[in-house]
């Protein structure tokens, strides 16, 4: 009747169902039948992780944020970026020394292969939109200022959430975090110098600690 249970979130955090990647829908209800289970006494969440998408990132800290157990991570090869994200609220976090953590940081990336379909496919493109900026994600043109524009401002917008969420997670202040964040990545042995893990441990550590 008292049970921990033990989450493996590896590979790459993304949308969707995927089986072979951490797929946000799937952990999310994961999560919520371990929420359910009455019998299961703490979680201890293994991450290997390079992280992925914001979206299942933040879908998948939401449901380990409404478990009513402890909740501890244990860090492998990688914990960065969405993989620290989904971890920073833990209230126990475990690394190896060697585990490349941190990454705390954001990226969008909008390739244009307008050349490419005009000078090797020899193939032109001529939109047609109901709004100047319809296209923006079409892939067949440069994006313009404004549209630059709105892509850094939602860049920085996720950026402020995603240390917002470490200052809150790991009882830091935002210029703290920011001062290690900008997209870094850590050791874990590093990582626990800067306050961002909380021991360095093996899976089993976390284990008899929970």
């Amino acid at each position: 009747q008292n049970k921990i249970a033990i989450v493996y979130a590896e590979g790459n955090i993304v949308d969707g169902n995927a089986k072979e990647e951490v797929a946000g829908d799937r952990f999310a209800k994961i999560l919520q039948n371990i929420r359910n289970d009455k019998d299961i006494k703490a979680v201890v969440l293994r991450v290997n992780s390079p992280g992925g998408s914001v979206l299942a990132s933040e879908k998948i800290k939401a449901q380990v944020d409404s478990l009513n157990v402890p909740v501890i991570a244990s860090f492998g090869d990688y914990a960065a970026s969405g993989g620290y994200w989904i971890s920073a609220n833990c209230d126990k976090i475990y690394s190896n020394a060697t585990t490349l953590t941190g990454s705390i940081g954001v990226f969008s990336m909008i390739p244009d292969i307008s050349g490419t379909l005009k000078d090797k496919v020899h193939v032109n493109i001529t939109p047609v939109n109901s709004n100047k900026h319809a296209d923006m994600y079409g892939m067949m043109r440069p994006l313009d200022q404004a549209e630059l524009d709105y892509m850094q401002a939602s860049v920085e917008n996720i950026y402020e959430k995603f240390t917002g969420l470490v200052a809150k997670g790991r009882d830091m202040t935002g210029p703290a975090v920011d001062e290690i964040a900008q997209g870094r990545v850590w050791t874990g042995a590093e990582a626990l110098e800067i306050g961002l893990v909380d021991e360095i441990g093996t899976i089993e550590d976390a284990i008899i600690y929970a």
